[in-house]
């Protein structure tokens, strides 16, 4: 008996050394779903700090105020560089990194960055400081601009992979899935706060007393078409908030869906009209949003989403239509569009009429003669 317990034992050694051995290969190739990330952001933190140091011994404004911004810029993007180099480098030693991958460590880093690149890419954007625009608002440092605003855009990456894989919250796919169209509104009143500031930037500083002096004030035209890039972002922001807010807020019944319908028709419809006039004059060459420029990209993105929000629900409406018709049958009774009862035999909605807020309720009932 003691012999054939020593022989199991010998037996199974090899299982358990192999097993154990599997699982810390598994550990040791294990790598953070955001490392891609990570590096995209340590690049373009280090292009923009070597464009951010030039920019700086060449730039033409040394107001305190100015002097002052560019080397909080300057030392936050150095911040950013270091703190995702290192987090670069930890990824490539896997003991090391469990102490910081998926952990509050992480967040907590992946906020920091995001505050600090948040500053440097508005003190690099803004005429003020004569870093990546000049006083026209016109890039003068693509490197420093573009490189920016994509380190931004890695932030906001990194954050939005943590929130996923430590709490499970997909925030793009809530705004997805969440109500037809959500996303477009969200990114439309995004788009809105940049045309709105950018727009109030240039007239400060090209229109108001305490501008960049006499020799930079614009002129009447230009001064009433930074007015109307204010108008039209602040109108594009309260929009998208109420819409959004309806979407999220409202409960899904057959009146009120075709209330939310017409006012997404309605307020798409304004707002690709007035976006469509204030490309016309913002971007004309007299315009503010003349010079390639963060008002520039942002009136004409606005104007890309409105139209992109009247062709989804122009869809919604063609395909309503087109499943009413298919519902009703050829001996069908009566039959009436967003709202009204459906009355036939035979009727079917195809899932794409039920997803949209167009028609949420339609009833069916045989034929009562």
């Amino acid at each position: 008996l003691q012999s054939s317990v020593f022989r199991a034992a010998e037996d199974s050694r090899p299982l358990l050394y192999g097993t154990a051995k599997h699982e810390v290969a598994n550990m040791t190739t294990v790598q953070s779903p955001r490392f891609g990330h990570w590096v995209a952001f340590f690049i373009s933190s280090v292009i923009s700090l070597g464009a951010l140091l030039e920019a700086q011994a060449h730039t033409e404004r040394y107001s305190p105020a100015a002097q002052s911004n560019q080397r909080y810029a300057v030392s936050a993007c150095a911040v950013a560089f270091l703190l995702s180099m290192t987090v670069v480098v930890l990824h490539t030693k896997p003991v090391i990194s469990s102490v910081v991958v998926g952990t509050k460590i992480e967040g907590f880093l992946i906020l920091a960055l995001l505050a600090l690149w948040s500053a440097v890419a508005a003190i690099v954007s803004d005429t003020r400081h004569g870093l990546a625009t000049d006083s026209s608002g016109a890039i003068s440092n693509g490197n420093l601009y573009y490189f920016s605003w994509i380190g931004f855009g890695c932030g906001v990456s990194l954050l939005v992979s943590y929130v996923r894989s430590t709490f499970g919250l997909d925030i793009p796919g809530e705004l997805r899935n969440r109500a037809q169209r959500l996303q477009h509104w969200v990114l439309l009143g995004v788009l809105g706060l940049v045309q709105m500031g950018s727009s109030a930037r240039l007239f400060d500083n090209h229109c108001g007393t305490n501008g960049l002096g006499e020799e930079e004030m614009g002129s009447v035209k230009f001064c009433h078409r930074c007015k109307l890039g204010i108008v039209l972002g602040i109108f594009g922001v309260i929009i998208s908030i109420a819409i959004s807010g309806a979407k999220l807020g409202i409960s899904g019944n057959a009146r009120t869906n075709q209330l939310l319908y017409s006012a997404e028709m309605t307020a798409s419809g304004l707002l690709a009209g007035g976006q469509a006039a204030g490309v016309a004059w913002i971007t004309s060459d007299e315009g503010p949003g003349a010079p390639i420029g963060n008002l520039f990209y942002s009136s004409w993105s606005s104007l890309v989403v409105a139209i992109i929000l009247i062709s989804s629900c122009v869809e919604n409406w063609s395909e309503a239509k087109k499943g009413l018709r298919g519902g009703s049958g050829g001996n069908s009774g009566e039959n009436t569009f967003a709202g009204r009862s459906v009355v036939g035999s035979g009727s079917s909605v195809s899932p794409s009429l039920r997803a949209s807020n167009l028609t949420s309720s339609i009833h069916t009932g045989p034929l009562i003669s």
